[in-house]
């Protein structure tokens, strides 16, 4: 099978990949399967916990960092928000923009590496969704929560969504460690994953076939453990004031699949 032997070379490619990957990774079916993987309630059901968070007044100011093709931005918007949402991938940005502009929606729309945009507006409260978090190693992540940090007021929070904390995937690597297959609508994923331990990253291989045309993508997870987000969180003023398992606020524990990280502006 031609989609085996791009797996199995990927495996051994592994190590290879860049640290920068997610610069060209957000494109062609890749951003199409993204967009049909998560459906409109979830959004929704999300939007109503980050609201619930953040106990904002509509009008007010909130960044989407990476905002991928705005999911979040888009309901915020609805209901009554400022959106700024902030993504390097071309693709999602222009998608974006073309929502914005066919339903008169409150987002800026700005495509750019969040590592080196220079973020001159204040927030009353940030959200950083979807595994994003981990694309960096500790270095560039001090980076993104520097960033991230400078331009939120005092009182404000961030909150962060994440698969890839090391509780929720060391507990369950045999699972991880599985090929699988998922199919979204006429495109169909297929999904081989390896933990490279020296390092503590999650590399993930993806061939992806649509109507006979196939592409395969690969990204590299860094995996931090709960604590250590913490500890970097704090040292840029944001404390840590929950850590939740899910949208309905139960405790994270070691083995949960998903992790929600509100953290205060001090």
């Amino acid at each position: 099978e031609a989609s085996e032997k791009i797996i199995n070379h990927r495996k051994t490619m592994a190590k290879e990949i860049s640290d920068n990957w997610y610069e060209d990774f957000f494109q062609g079916i890749n951003c199409e399967l993204w967009e049909k993987a998560i459906p409109v309630e979830v959004t929704k059901q999300e939007v109503e916990f980050l609201l619930s968070e953040f106990n904002l007044q509509q009008g007010q100011h909130i960044l989407d960092i990476p905002c991928g093709f705005g999911r979040h931005s888009i309901e915020l918007a609805k209901r009554g928000f400022n959106v700024t949402g902030i993504d390097i991938s071309a693709t999602f940005i222009q998608g974006l923009n073309e929502k914005i502009n066919s339903e008169s929606l409150n987002i800026k729309a700005v495509q750019a590496d969040i590592l080196s945009i220079q973020i001159n507006e204040k927030f009353s409260g940030a959200l950083c969704m979807g595994n994003s978090f981990g694309y960096f190693n500790f270095d560039k992540m001090e980076l993104f929560v520097e960033k991230v940090s400078s331009c939120l007021v005092t009182g404000s929070k961030f909150i962060i969504n994440s698969g890839m904390i090391a509780e929720s995937i060391l507990p369950n690597l045999e699972h991880y460690s599985k090929n699988k297959t998922y199919t979204f609508g006429n495109i169909t994923m297929e999904v081989n994953n390896e933990y490279h331990v020296e390092d503590s990253f999650l590399v993930s291989n993806l061939v992806y076939t649509k109507e006979g045309k196939t592409e395969e993508h690969s990204y590299k997870h860094y995996v931090f453990t709960l604590s250590e987000v913490k500890r970097l969180l704090k040292l840029y003023g944001l404390n840590t004031i929950a850590s939740y398992s899910s949208i309905s606020k139960e405790e994270y524990k070691p083995g949960d699949q998903q992790v929600y990280i509100v953290a205060k502006m001090e």
